[in-house]
């Protein structure tokens, strides 16, 4: 038991470096980047593959943590980016029961589906609320680099840092 609980912690102590990193990263002034295509969300991808990989091992504290503070510092409407990644990793966190079972172009698909879905409500919100999104071009192809770089998420996580899918007999319901 201790063993599992000492596996839960590390992991998610590795989880908030990960995102700590990723922002650090992401913050620098580094301009040379003139590519047509926008960078993915490496966030939400890290974030949606672990929760889908290891439910345990990203906690819903600590998502609020990442993304609330990746909000303010990315200078996002502060919250709303933060509400969307909640709603979507407690709706996939229910579904992890039926989850577990899937081959992993299904798990890609359920993933491509909820950052597509996000994106558009997030243009929703941001319409209804009157501020100025991206152009909607942008938008969905952000939505799209980042569902493309999903398998490279998983399995960097896979075989670099041993977060292996867990099984419907391993879950504690």
């Amino acid at each position: 038991m201790r063993n599992t609980a000492q596996h839960i912690w590390s992991y998610r102590a590795l989880f908030l470096a990960l995102c700590a990193s990723v922002i650090s990263i992401k913050m620098l002034p580094l301009s040379g980047d003139n590519s047509a295509l926008p960078g993915p969300d490496l966030l939400l991808a890290l974030t949606l593959a672990w929760l889908l990989r290891q439910p345990a091992v990203v906690p819903l504290g600590a998502i609020i943590l990442v993304f609330l503070l990746a909000d303010f510092l990315f200078q996002r409407p502060p919250g709303l980016w933060t509400l969307l990644v909640v709603i979507t990793s407690e709706a996939l966190r229910r579904r992890r029961l039926t989850m577990t079972e899937f081959p992993f172009l299904l798990e890609w698909s359920a993933f491509t589906g909820a950052v597509l879905a996000m994106t558009l409500a997030e243009r929703v919100l941001l319409w209804v609320l009157m501020i100025d999104p991206a152009p909607l071009g942008l938008s969905l192809a952000h939505a799209i680099v980042t569902a493309a770089i999903y398998p490279l998420i998983v399995g960097i996580s896979k075989f670099l840092f041993g977060l292996r899918k867990i099984g419907a007999a391993e879950i504690e319901v």
